[in-house]
C-alpha cells in the first residue's frame, strides 16, 4: 500500500477517489449483493450439481464485486463523518479505517426497497462504527455510546457559540442550545471530564504527585489521636480513685473500655441486684466523680 498523508488514499492504496454512484446504480449492486446471500445459502444444500454450484459460485464473486464497488464509491462519506470526531483522543487515521467498517456494514445492509439512498444508510453505520470506537478506546473510563455522543453535541455547540461571540458561552447557553436542562448538560461534561492517573508524573518537576497531596480518609488526624489518648488516660485516672464495684458498674452502663454499654436490667443481673440498686450505685459514683478536681480537665474537651 503506498503511504500517503492522506488516510483516503492510504484506504484505497493509492488509488484516486471514485465518484459517488447514482441512485441506480446503487440499486443495481444492492441487487447483486442479495443475489450473493441468497447464493451461499443455497450452496449449503446438498444434491447440487457440477454446473448449478458454478453458477452460484458467479454469483458470489459478483456479489462481492459488487459489495467491494459500492463501499469504495462511497469513501468519501467516511472522511467527513470522521472529521467531525477530531477532539477525539483517537488518531485521525483510526477513525477512518473504522468508519470504513460501518461502511462495510452499511453495504450489507441496504435494501433499495425501503425508498432510501445509501448514503443516508451509510452515514448512519460510520457515524454508529466511529462512536462506539471512541467510547470504546478513547477513554480510561468506558460511558455508554449515546452520552457520548450528547457530551460530544454539547462540546460542539460550546465551541460554536464562543466562535459567534468572542467569549465562553455560560452553561445555560450551551444547555439552551442543546434543547436539555442546564443541570443535565452539567452531568454530561461532567462525565466527559478526562481521567487523571493518581501517580501521574506533575508538569513541575518540583512538585509532588497528585497521589501525594492526596490525604488519606482511613488514617486518623495526629491532633485528634493525642486528644483521645489524653481523654482515655484522665477518664482511667478517675475511675481508678472510685469503689470497684462502682467503677465497674459506670463502665458496664457507659460501655468503656469495650464500647458496649448495658442497661441496668443487664447489669442487675450479672451482679444479682435489683436495677433500681445498680441505678443508686452509678447515680452515687456519678456524683464522687464531679466532685473530683482531676474530673474536671474533661471540660476541655467539651469546649467544641
Amino acid at each position: 500500500m503506498v503511504i500517503s498523508s492522506t488516510p483516503l488514499t492510504n484506504v484505497l492504496g493509492g488509488r484516486a477517489p471514485l465518484p459517488l454512484l447514482t441512485h441506480d446504480e446503487e440499486i443495481n449492486f444492492a441487487r447483486r449483493i442479495a443475489a450473493g446471500r441468497a447464493a451461499r445459502k443455497k450452496l449449503a444444500q446438498k444434491g447440487l450439481t457440477a454446473q448449478e454450484r458454478h453458477q452460484l459460485k458467479q454469483k458470489l464473486a459478483e456479489a462481492e464485486a459488487a459489495r467491494e464497488a459500492l463501499v469504495l464509491h462511497n469513501m468519501p462519506l467516511v472522511l467527513s463523518v470522521a472529521g467531525r470526531f477530531r477532539h477525539s483522543k483517537l488518531d485521525y487515521d483510526d477513525l477512518v479505517q473504522e468508519g470504513v467498517l460501518g461502511l462495510i456494514k452499511a453495504a450489507e445492509r441496504y435494501d433499495p426497497k425501503r425508498g432510501t439512498r445509501f448514503g443516508t444508510l451509510a452515514v448512519w453505520w460510520i457515524r454508529q462504527a466511529i462512536g462506539r470506537a471512541v467510547a470504546n478506546t478513547g477513554r480510561t473510563v468506558r460511558l455508554p455510546v449515546n452520552r457520548g455522543w450528547k457530551i460530544g453535541q454539547l462540546r460542539r455547540i460550546a465551541a460554536e457559540l464562543a466562535q459567534e461571540s468572542g467569549e465562553e458561552p455560560s452553561l445555560d447557553e450551551v444547555a439552551r442550545r442543546a434543547g436539555v436542562s442546564p443541570s443535565v448538560a452539567r452531568e454530561l461534561l461532567r462525565d466527559g471530564q478526562p481521567t487523571i492517573s493518581l501517580d501521574a508524573p506533575p508538569a513541575d518537576p518540583e512538585d509532588r504527585s497528585l497521589l501525594d497531596r492526596m490525604a488519606d480518609e482511613m488514617a486518623q488526624d495526629p491532633e485528634t489521636v493525642v486528644i483521645d489518648a489524653g481523654l482515655q488516660q484522665v477518664i482511667a485516672d478517675a475511675l481508678a480513685r472510685l469503689d470497684e464495684r462502682e467503677a465497674e458498674i459506670l463502665k458496664m452502663r457507659f460501655g468503656i473500655g469495650d464500647g458496649e454499654a448495658k442497661p441496668l436490667r443487664a447489669i442487675a443481673s450479672e451482679w444479682n441486684m435489683s436495677p433500681e440498686g445498680v441505678r443508686q450505685i452509678s447515680q452515687r459514683a456519678m456524683n464522687h466523680l464531679r466532685a473530683m478536681p482531676r474530673v474536671r480537665e474533661l471540660e476541655v474537651y467539651l469546649e467544641d
